[in-house]
C-alpha cells in the first residue's frame, strides 16, 4: 500500500497543535459586544447602552438588544467602544535617529526593519489600526500587511515623494550628482521632479508599484536642508500634472506646504489634502472652507505646537537654519488652528513623529489639539477617526481595502474597535494610558484583549478575507 507521507505529517500536526490555536479557528465567526457607550467617529456625543454585532472582519447591525444567537457575547461593562485611531501623516520608513538623514547610516533593510517593528509597536498595539504614510517608499510594507504576512495597522501609502531639486524631499547631499545619486532617490524614497515631464513620469511609476496617492512637496521645510520655508517649490504647471495623473489613477494629491502661495497655486490645480499651512492667511482659510468635504486640511499638532514652538526642545541633528524654521512654524500653527477651526475647515489630523525618540508618542498629536490648541476633545477624535476615513476613501479605485468604511462604528465598516476603561471624550488624556485601552481590534481579529479570557478571542497575525481575495498574485 502506497503511504501519503504530506497526508501523515498534516495530521500529526493538527494532533500537536496547541488547543488555544484550534479554538482560534474555531472561534465563532459572530461577536457581540453588549453594554457598551459608542463614539462613532462622527457624533460629539456617546451613545449610551449600545450593542456592536462584528460578522467576520465587519460590523453588521449597531443598536440596542440586539439578537445573536451563537455570538461570542463580550460585555463592554458600560466602558467606551470607537473606531480605531488613524493616523493620516506618517512616515514609517524614517524611524532612525537621524529621521531623513539616516539614509547615510543604514540601507533599506535596516530602515524596513524598524519600521515593521514601530507599525506593530508604536501604532496597532496602541490603538492606531490605519496610518496614512505621507512621503517613503513603504509600498512593499503596505502590501505585506494587506496580505496578512505582517502585523501591522492597514496602510495607506504615497509611495516616493515628489520634490524639486533642493525642495523638502531631496534627502541628498550638496555634492550629489545625477551620476551620483542619492540612496534616499535610489530607494524611491523621493522622486526628484524638475518639469512637467519629470512628473508625470514619476507619478506613473509610483502607482505602478503600489502608491494608492500621490504626495507632491510645494513649498519648503523645517527638516531640509536647503529649502526655506518661504519658497514655492512646485510650479504651478508641475502641481497641475500631479493632479492630473493621479485622477488619470483615480485618486488624489497630497501636498507639503506652508505658505499662501503654495496652497492656492494647489486649490487651483485640484489638490485635495493640505499638509501643514501654518503660514496661510484667513482668507485662504475661507476658501477652503467654502469647498466644504472637496479639500481637507491635515493638522500636525505636536510637532508643530510643542517641538518646533521651543527652539531648544527640537532634534539635536537640526541645524540653527532648521531651528529657526522650526521656531516660525510654531509661531504660526496656533493661529492656523485657531482660523481653520473657526471657519469650520474639514480637518484630518496626523502626527509627523517617527524615530525612536518620537515614533512611541504619536497618540500625544491627538492630545495636543485639545490641551494646547483648545479643539473639543470630540472633534480631535472625529479628525483622526470618521474624517479620515472619509479621506482614505479618496483613493478610489486604488483603495486597497474598498469593501467597507474605515474610521466609524456603523454597519458596513470595517471591525477596527477599541474599548478603553474610560472615556476620551471627557478626558481626551485617557488615549495615553495604555492600562486603559482594554481591546485592540483591527479586521475583527483582536489583537489586544483584557476583557474574555484570550482563549476566545486571541492574538494573531490577521488575515482578511476579504483582502486576501483581491491579491492579483
Amino acid at each position: 500500500m502506497k503511504c501519503d507521507f504530506k497526508l501523515i505529517w498534516g495530521v500529526l500536526a493538527l494532533l500537536c497543535m496547541p488547543m488555544a490555536a484550534l479554538s482560534q479557528d474555531e472561534a465563532p465567526q459572530q461577536i457581540l459586544f453588549t453594554n457598551v457607550n459608542v463614539f462613532d467617529g462622527f457624533a460629539d456625543e456617546l451613545a449610551m447602552d449600545t450593542d456592536v454585532l462584528v460578522e467576520g472582519n465587519h460590523i453588521i447591525e449597531v443598536g440596542q438588544d440586539i439578537s445573536a444567537p451563537g455570538a461570542t457575547v463580550i460585555d463592554g461593562g458600560g466602558r467606551t467602544l470607537m473606531p480605531g485611531l488613524i493616523d493620516m501623516h506618517t512616515h514609517i520608513t524614517f524611524e532612525t535617529n537621524q529621521g531623513t538623514n539616516g539614509f547615510n547610516f543604514y540601507d533599506f533593510g535596516g530602515a524596513g526593519a524598524m519600521a515593521a517593528q514601530a507599525l506593530r509597536d508604536n501604532m496597532l498595539m496602541k490603538g492606531i489600526t490605519t496610518g496614512r504614510d505621507i512621503a517613503g517608499n513603504s509600498r512593499g510594507i503596505a502590501r505585506l500587511i494587506q496580505q496578512g504576512q505582517l502585523v501591522g495597522p492597514r496602510l495607506y501609502t504615497s509611495g516616493g515623494v515628489l520634490s524639486a531639486t533642493g525642495g523638502h524631499g531631496d534627502w541628498g547631499g550638496p555634492t550629489d550628482t545625477v551620476l551620483n545619486m542619492d540612496y534616499g532617490s535610489m530607494v524611491e524614497q523621493s522622486y526628484i521632479v524638475d518639469g512637467r515631464d519629470d512628473v508625470i513620469e514619476s507619478s506613473r511609476r509610483n502607482f505602478r508599484n503600489g502608491a494608492h496617492f500621490t504626495k507632491i512637496m510645494a513649498g519648503g521645510g523645517v527638516a531640509s536642508l536647503y529649502d526655506p520655508l518661504e519658497i514655492y517649490a512646485a510650479t504651478q504647471e508641475e502641481i497641475e500634472a500631479a493632479v492630473e495623473i493621479a485622477s488619470e489613477y483615480g485618486t488624489y494629491v497630497a501636498i507639503h506646504a506652508y505658505n499662501d502661495q503654495s496652497y492656492n497655486r494647489s486649490l487651483d490645480a485640484g489638490v485635495r489634502s493640505y499638509e501643514h499651512g501654518f503660514l496661510v492667511s484667513e482668507e485662504t482659510v475661507r476658501r477652503m472652507a467654502r469647498m466644504d468635504q472637496d479639500v481637507t486640511w491635515s493638522f500636525q499638532c505636536f510637532m508643530s505646537v510643542a517641538t518646533f514652538g521651543d527652539y531648544d526642545s527640537m532634534p539635536d541633528f537640526f541645524t540653527h537654519e532648521q531651528k529657526l524654521k522650526g521656531v516660525a512654524v510654531g509661531e504660526g500653527a496656533r493661529n492656523a488652528a485657531a482660523m481653520m477651526l473657526e471657519h469650520d475647515v474639514f480637518m484630518i489630523g496626523g502626527s509627523d513623529m517617527f524615530s525612536p525618540a518620537y515614533g512611541p508618542r504619536m497618540k500625544e498629536d491627538i492630545t495636543c489639539r485639545v490641551n494646547m490648541v483648545n479643539y473639543p476633545a470630540a472633534h480631535a477624535l472625529k479628525m483622526s477617526t470618521g474624517n479620515a476615513g472619509i479621506v482614505l476613501k479618496w483613493s478610489d479605485v486604488l483603495d486597497p481595502y474598498p469593501t467597507y468604511a474605515l474610521g466609524t462604528i456603523a454597519p458596513d465598516s470595517y471591525a477596527d474597535i477599541l474599548i478603553w476603561e474610560e472615556n476620551p471624550v471627557e478626558d481626551i488624556n485617557v488615549i495615553l494610558d495604555e492600562d486603559k485601552l482594554l481591546l485592540v481590534m483591527k479586521d475583527g481579529l483582536a489583537y489586544k484583549n483584557t476583557l474574555v479570557d484570550e482563549d476566545s478571542i486571541m492574538y494573531r497575525p490577521a488575515k482578511s478575507p476579504v483582502t486576501r481575495s483581491q491579491i492579483p498574485y
